[in-house]
């Protein structure tokens, strides 16, 4: 089965944050970014859905 694959735009819509945002968090380290061209760049589903569950844990209250 394959990877599902995200854009920059994507992954930014899923957290309703800037797509810079994104890019930040990859130099941060939060997010992995998979390279699939010189100037592409795209995100494992897996990937996601593991800053998510870091995100809810360190939300107050178990809220994110």
């Amino acid at each position: 089965m394959g990877m599902r694959l995200y854009t920059r735009d994507e992954v930014a819509e899923i957290f309703r944050v800037h797509p810079e945002t994104i890019v930040r968090w990859v130099s941060e380290g939060r997010l992995r970014e998979r390279r699939i061209g010189p100037r592409i760049s795209r995100y494992l589903a897996e990937d996601i859905e593991e800053l998510v569950r870091q995100t809810k844990e360190g939300a107050p209250d178990g809220q994110a």
